[in-house]
């Protein structure tokens, strides 16, 4: 009997163990959160605004779990508009714990639209995602990815960042994990590079920590740094400013409005 019941029990334990990785204590965000951003694109010579972008946070259930739905707005205005359509409509679920339950993204990007939907599994004690991806009504991939290892989107990722305890890091310290893209899952480091003052589109400083997201993946045109975060270096580790390299220009993010805030902004100046 104890030739059976040992490897059950060994196996549960070990089950346990890699579902605990994929949780973390969330002190950084809360429900009713929201911010605006300007939208900026550079291309050689071209440095234009191309659009407004919101994201919010709410309470929610995700198949019957308390759950954080976490929703992203992007598009494009003036004269970009007319140069480059950009209708970008993104959405996440992250439980309590803020682990990722599903990821889903409608874009609309020049004559392309795509459609994405990405769904966690920790049933059987590893991270199972399923991924599925249209692109102008043609499907691309749908295929089933599992790890033992923690699993983030391009959405999820900048949450579980702002989870991070970076005052006991230095400058060059990174935190490994995964993250999924199209239909691969790739090493990624979120490395920290200190703190840095980032001048903001409501009229303020903020006293900011910055990340690099380092990624290996083709879809990027600098693979050592794909994105670059900057968070308020306080409790509510709010993104200020997101800067992404692309196969073809650059675009970033630039904080305009915050409401919503779980605690006083103390990192902010006029």
């Amino acid at each position: 009997m104890r030739k059976f019941i040992l490897p059950i029990v060994t196996l549960l334990i070990l089950s346990l163990n890699i579902r605990a990785q994929c949780g973390i204590t969330n002190n950084a965000f809360q429900s009713g959160e929201e911010l605006t951003y300007d939208v900026y694109f550079k291309y050689g010579l071209i440095h234009k605004k191309a659009g407004l972008a919101t994201l919010k946070i709410k309470n929610d259930t995700y198949r019957s779990r308390d759950a954080y739905r976490m929703t992203m707005i992007a598009n494009s205005t003036g004269l970009a508009k007319k140069i480059f359509t950009l209708s970008d409509t993104m959405f996440c679920y992250m439980s309590k714990n803020i682990e990722p339950l599903s990821y889903t993204k409608y874009a609309h990007e020049g004559s392309d639209h795509t459609q994405e939907y990405i769904t966690y599994d920790y049933s059987s004690g590893k991270v199972k995602v399923h991924t599925k991806l249209t692109r102008n009504d043609k499907l691309r991939h749908d295929t089933i990815i599992s790890s033992s290892e923690c699993m983030y989107d391009m959405m999820t990722i900048i949450y579980y960042a702002r989870t991070l305890d970076y005052r006991q890091m230095k400058k060059g310290d990174s935190q490994s994990s995964m993250l999924i893209t199209d239909k691969t899952k790739v090493d990624m480091k979120i490395k920290y590079h200190g703190t840095e003052k980032v001048e903001a589109n409501d009229g303020k400083k903020y006293d900011c920590i910055v990340l690099t997201l380092v990624i290996n993946t083709s879809a990027f045109e600098n693979q050592k740094e794909a994105m670059k975060i900057y968070i308020t270096n306080d409790e509510n580790r709010i993104p200020i400013r997101i800067n992404s390299k692309l196969k073809v220009g650059s675009t970033y993010t630039l904080i305009k409005k915050i409401n919503g805030n779980k605690h006083p902004l103390t990192s902010a100046s006029k």
